[in-house]
C-alpha cells in the first residue's frame, strides 16, 4: 500500500515530467492491507487520515483483521514504523477465545501485545 500520492501533470494528450508528492491526505471509505513486522493486516474505516510516512488516523468507524483477531472501534491510530495501534474510545475485539470489550485499546503488534483500557468484559465463546 503506497503511503504517497503522486499526481501527474498533464498537458493535453502529453503528460508532463513534473510529478507533485503529497504529504498528506486523506481517503473515505477506506479499506487496504498493510504488510506490518507481525504480518498482514487489513485496515478500514470511514476516513483515512495520513499524517506522514508512517503515522495514519483511521478516523469514524474503523477495523484492524489479521489471523489472530480483529478489533473494532473508533478513531484508531496507526504508526507503521513503530508497529503499534492504538484507540481511546470504545473497542471490540474479537478472537479464537471470544469477544472483549473495553474503553480504548493499546496494540503493539510486533509483540503480540494487547493492552486494555478502562473497563474491560471478556465473553467467552464456549
Amino acid at each position: 500500500f503506497s503511503t504517497e500520492m503522486s499526481i501527474g501533470i498533464f498537458d493535453a494528450l502529453r503528460p508532463s515530467s513534473k510529478i507533485f508528492s503529497q504529504k498528506s491526505m486523506s481517503v473515505e471509505n477506506f479499506s487496504s492491507i498493510v504488510l506490518g513486522k507481525s504480518g498482514l493486516t487489513k485496515i478500514g474505516s470511514e476516513k483515512l487520515n495520513k499524517i506522514d510516512e508512517n503515522n495514519f488516523f483511521l478516523q469514524g468507524k474503523s477495523y484492524l483483521e489479521n489471523n489472530e483477531y480483529k478489533i473494532y472501534g473508533e478513531d484508531i491510530s496507526i504508526n507503521l514504523n513503530e508497529d503499534i495501534s492504538h484507540s481511546k474510545k470504545s473497542v471490540q475485539v474479537i478472537n479464537s477465545m471470544g469477544i472483549l470489550d473495553a474503553n480504548g485499546f493499546r496494540n503493539i503488534d510486533s509483540e503480540g501485545k494487547i493492552y486494555f483500557d478502562g473497563i474491560v468484559i471478556f465473553k467467552s465463546h464456549d
